[in-house]
């Protein structure tokens, strides 16, 4: 499990649009994913379909009218917003999701009416609910309260055991950082320095 820290500008960011398509240099460089040589034919729907990807900006990008639970089913077709007609199958799925978290009480409210807390839970499930082969939370716990964060870290945690879900963990805070994560990437100004994790921490 990898974690990613740098100031800002360091660039984070650009090498977290590198992965998921979102930056158009990936098709100028050499870079695969999942064995699969960037600009090969995929599609940016191939790209996204085995990722789930969390990040605060996502909240503002919903549209206002859908609730939590439209939320979390929107990420089966990796929208921003559910477009499409789903079966009673998969609403059961979402709600699945939202009761694991605890969070079962917002499914019929709006994303903007839930807390903070809730809606970066929210944001985990739409993440989850395609089981992706790659999980990548970009400074995920951003704004929460310590007690918050705690549980958030732990959460975290659970899912990055599993054995089928590989993790990328952005954060400028070291203690935001799941205990699954082994090693990190610091970006620097001209260089990548490689740290990996033991019982004291993370060391170069």
């Amino acid at each position: 499990m990898l974690g990613i820290a740098g100031h800002n500008g360091a660039g984070k960011s650009t090498l977290l649009s590198l992965i998921n398509g979102e930056n158009p240099q990936a098709y100028a460089n050499d870079i695969k994913l999942f064995d699969r040589k960037r600009g090969s034919g995929e599609t940016i729907w191939d790209i996204k379909r085995p990722i789930g990807f969390v990040s605060p900006e996502l909240v503002r990008y919903f549209p206002k009218n859908q609730n939590c639970l439209q939320v979390v089913l929107s990420g089966l077709f990796d929208s921003i917003g559910l477009y499409k007609k789903t079966s009673p199958d998969q609403e059961q799925l979402a709600l699945d999701w939202l009761k694991l978290f605890r969070i079962e009480q917002v499914a019929k409210l709006r994303l903007n009416q839930v807390s903070l807390e809730n809606q970066r839970f929210c944001l985990l499930a739409r993440a989850m609910i395609k089981s992706p082969a790659l999980l990548i939370l970009d400074e995920a716990a951003q704004g929460m309260d310590d007690e918050q964060r705690v549980l958030f870290r732990q959460t975290i945690d659970h899912i990055g055991r599993h054995p089928d879900v590989s993790l990328i963990y952005v954060s400028h805070y070291e203690a935001d950082i799941p205990q699954v994560v082994d090693r990190e990437l610091v970006l620097e100004e001209g260089k990548v320095v490689k740290r990996f994790r033991n019982l004291g921490g993370f060391k170069s």
